[in-house]
């Protein structure tokens, strides 16, 4: 696998005014290949009063890291009624994720943080995966990919919308996949099993395994034992055939590298293969 991590693990750091350069170049050292820029974790390179990534601004970390893969990550209502292409953060973001790809795939993640299971409703699936394929157009026109990540809503309503909207998309569904964190999958706490549904997915659906663990509801700031069984997990996710980007967003902490490493240490002895600095 390509590990790497989401920018807001860096919070604390960028808070404190670490540029976000400088926390890039040192993941680039610890031989971490794959950043998620994550809005409002961005540094100098978005607005700093409603959190817009600046394309202009983010093609010059193409230019600086050509080693790396970077995609751009916001937070928007892409599943509720009335969310539409041409919202301007929507807009701002792909311009976003064509600059920073360099010589990569665009790659866009959205995240919908607002939208309740009890406002998702069956009879909402089909306008929602609508807006969806019509969300991910844009990247297939720049040869990329729009990724969609669940967070407040049930797995079984989530994937039903997906797989619709990558039947709409019809030649070009590979235009659209999951940003797949298993540890969203018990915030609904709805009784979904976290290694039923990653053993039942197909390698072709994911663009992007993010790395978190919990205990007691709180995100912990290292990958360790918790609510999600990542020894299960990195075995389906084997069978599977999964080989592509894993990212850690564990919570922010003045000790990220050494929970970074921790963390890695800890997934290797399930199997994960890495060397790092």
């Amino acid at each position: 696998m390509q590990l790497g991590l989401v920018s807001n693990c860096w919070k604390k750091q960028l808070d404190s005014g670490v540029h976000l350069d400088e926390l890039i170049g040192e993941a680039a050292e610890r031989r971490l290949s794959v950043i998620e820029l994550r809005q409002t974790c961005l540094g100098l390179y978005e607005t700093q009063d409603d959190f817009v990534p600046q394309a202009g601004l983010l093609s010059k970390l193409a230019v600086s890291f050509p080693q790396l893969q970077f995609n751009i990550a916001i937070n928007v209502p892409f599943l509720s009624a009335g969310f539409t292409v041409n919202e301007p953060l929507f807009q701002a973001a792909v311009q976003s994720a064509f600059a920073v790809s360099g010589e990569n795939t665009p790659h866009l993640r959205l995240v919908d943080l607002s939208t309740t299971n009890e406002q998702l409703g069956p009879n909402d699936v089909p306008f929602a995966a609508k807006t969806i394929a019509q969300l991910a157009e844009p990247l297939a026109q720049l040869d990329g990919v729009l990724s969609i990540e669940q967070s407040r809503q049930s797995w079984p309503r989530f994937y039903d919308v997906f797989r619709t909207a990558r039947q709409n998309l019809g030649a070009e569904a590979n235009r659209l996949k999951l940003c797949y964190d298993p540890c969203n999958l018990l915030t609904p706490n709805d009784g979904t099993d976290p290694d039923a549904v990653t053993t039942a997915l197909e390698s072709n659906e994911i663009s992007l395994l993010h790395f978190k663990q919990r205990h007691d509801g709180a995100v912990l700031d290292v990958v360790a034992n918790g609510d999600v069984n990542w020894q299960n997990q990195l075995l389906a996710v084997r069978n599977i055939n999964y080989a592509g980007p894993a990212l850690f967003e564990i919570a922010s902490t003045e000790l990220i590298w050494q929970r970074i490493h921790e963390s890695i240490d800890y997934l290797a002895r399930f199997g994960l293969e890495f060397a790092a600095k």
